[in-house]
C-alpha cells in the first residue's frame, strides 16, 4: 500500500513538472518559429541588403515578447470583459509612470480618433514652434498719415487661429486713433498664406465646419459658417470692418480689394498680438475648438511662405514620424476627418510625450472635471483628459489620479457603435471609474 502511494505521488509530481514544460516551451515557440523563418530569409536574400530590416523585425518582435510576458502586466479579468462586451470596437491602453503598458485591449488596432486627433497636432505643433510663440497681425499705411487719408491700408493674414472681433475692433479704432477721419485710398487684405482649401479632406459635408483663411475671425460656433465658402468668409470679414468704420465715424471712400502685396516698403500703423501658443492649444483642448485645431495645421504647413492642405499633411506626418515608428493617416488638425487612423498606442505615446515635455503645463492645458470643459463635471476625482466625439466614433485620452494615489496614462477609443453618443460617454466613465477604484 505504502509503495503505491510512493508511485501515486511520483505520478502526479512528473506530470505536474510536464505540464511546466509545456508551458515553458510554448512561451519560447512563437520565437524560434520566428527566428526560423528570418533564418530562411537571410539564406534566401542579400544579407547586407537585408540586414537592417532583419534586425529591426527582430527588436520589435523581442519587445512585444517583453511586453507580452512581463510581469507587471496585469490580467484583469473584469475590465477585460467590460471591454470584450461593449456592441461595437472598444480598445483600452494603460501606462504607469515608468511608461510601462501595463493593460492593453485591442491597443494596436487602428480606430478613427475623432478629435483625439487634436493631440497629434499639439504635438507637432510645440514642436515646430516654442510654448511662448505668439502670432503677429499688422495693420500697414503706405503714406502720411493726416484727417484726409489719401494713401492705401493694408492686412495681411499670418494664420492668428484666435483673433477676435476686439482684435480686429481694436485694428479700426487705431485708425481713428492715428487722426484719420476719411479714407480716399483703398484697404486691401492679403489672404496667400493659406490656400482657398476652407473644407478639410474627409470632412462630412452637412457638419459644422471650421473655415479656414489666414486672416479670419474666431468664432466659438462653426454653425456659423456651415456650408460657407471662403468668399463668404471674406464678405463677413468686409461687413465687419464696415460696421466698424460707421461706429468710428470714419468716411470710406475706397474700396476693399483681396490682393497680395510686399510689406517691406510699408508703415506699421498697428501690431495685434495674439496670447502665448501654450494657451492657444489650452483653449483648443479644453473646449475642442475645431477652428484654432485646423488653422494651427494649416500654419504647420508653411512652406516658402505659402501652406496648402497637402503641406500640411506632409509636414505633420513628417515631425510625427520622428516619434512613431507604425504608419498612420492624420489628414487634419482638429478629427473632423473620417480618413484619420490611428492606433490608441500611438495617441497614448503622444499623451505620455506631451507631458514628458511639459510636465504640469501638460496638465494644465488638458480638460478638466472643475473648469469649463469638455469633460466638466463628468467625473469627480482627479483627471485630465482630451475627449473624441464624432458620429460613431468616441474617444478619451489622458492622465488619471486613482483612489490609491497611483497616476496612469491612459487611451480609450470606440467605433462602430449604433447607439447614443450619451451611452458611449456612459461606457468611458465605467471603465474610467474602475480604474480609479482598482488600481
Amino acid at each position: 500500500m505504502k509503495y503505491f502511494k510512493k508511485i501515486f505521488l511520483i505520478t502526479i509530481l512528473l506530470l505536474i513538472s510536464l505540464q511546466a514544460f509545456s508551458a515553458y516551451i510554448e512561451k519560447y515557440k512563437r520565437y524560434d518559429e520566428y527566428n526560423d523563418i528570418l533564418t530562411d530569409s537571410l539564406k534566401k536574400n542579400n544579407y547586407e541588403e537585408n540586414k537592417k530590416e532583419v534586425e529591426k523585425k527582430l527588436e520589435d518582435f523581442d519587445n512585444n515578447l517583453k511586453v507580452i510576458n512581463n510581469d507587471d502586466i496585469i490580467i484583469d479579468e473584469i475590465l477585460l470583459n467590460k471591454l470584450k462586451n461593449f456592441e461595437g470596437f472598444s480598445s483600452l491602453e494603460i501606462r504607469n509612470m515608468d511608461n510601462d503598458i501595463i493593460f492593453g485591449y485591442n491597443n494596436y488596432k487602428y480606430f478613427i480618433p475623432a478629435s483625439l486627433t487634436k493631440l497629434f497636432t499639439s504635438y507637432v505643433t510645440l514642436e515646430k514652434h516654442s510654448k511662448d510663440f505668439y502670432f503677429k497681425t499688422f495693420l500697414y499705411s503706405d503714406y502720411n498719415i493726416s484727417s484726409n487719408f489719401t494713401g492705401n491700408l493694408y492686412i495681411k493674414g499670418m494664420g492668428d487661429p484666435v483673433l477676435k472681433l476686439e482684435d480686429v475692433e481694436n485694428m479700426i479704432k487705431s485708425i481713428k486713433s492715428a487722426g484719420i477721419k476719411k479714407i480716399y485710398g483703398d484697404f486691401i487684405i492679403d489672404f496667400s498664406l493659406f490656400n482657398d482649401e476652407g473644407f478639410g479632406r474627409g470632412w462630412m459635408w452637412d457638419d459644422p465646419q471650421p473655415q479656414i483663411a489666414s486672416f479670419n475671425i474666431h468664432l466659438s460656433s462653426h454653425e456659423v459658417f456651415k456650408y460657407k465658402t471662403n468668399m463668404e468668409i471674406k464678405d463677413y470679414i468686409l461687413f465687419v470692418i464696415s460696421n466698424l468704420f460707421d461706429k468710428y465715424d470714419i468716411k470710406f471712400y475706397g474700396e476693399f480689394k483681396f490682393e497680395n502685396f510686399d510689406e517691406k516698403n510699408l508703415n506699421i500703423l498697428y501690431e495685434n498680438n495674439s496670447d502665448n501658443l501654450l494657451n492657444i492649444i489650452k483653449e483648443m483642448l479644453e473646449k475642442s475648438d475645431n477652428q484654432i485645431a485646423e488653422m494651427l495645421f494649416r500654419y504647420n504647413g508653411i512652406n516658402n511662405g505659402i501652406s496648402n492642405i497637402e503641406s500640411s499633411i506632409k509636414n505633420n506626418s513628417k515631425i510625427l514620424s520622428k516619434v512613431i515608428d507604425d504608419d498612420f493617416i492624420i489628414y487634419d488638425g482638429c478629427g473632423l476627418s473620417m480618413y484619420n487612423l490611428v492606433t490608441p498606442n500611438m495617441v497614448n505615446e503622444i499623451n505620455v510625450l506631451l507631458h514628458k515635455n511639459f510636465k504640469d503645463d501638460y496638465l494644465k492645458i488638458l480638460a478638466s472635471p472643475y473648469e469649463n470643459s469638455t469633460i466638466e463635471n463628468r467625473f469627480n476625482y482627479s483627471i485630465w483628459a482630451k475627449t473624441g466625439t464624432l458620429y460613431s466614433d468616441s474617444g478619451i485620452s489622458g492622465i488619471i489620479k486613482t483612489k490609491k494615489n497611483n497616476y496612469f496614462y491612459f487611451t480609450m477609443i470606440e467605433n462602430n457603435y449604433v447607439f447614443d453618443k450619451y451611452e458611449v460617454k456612459k461606457f468611458e466613465n465605467d471603465i474610467l471609474n474602475y480604474i480609479y477604484n482598482n488600481y
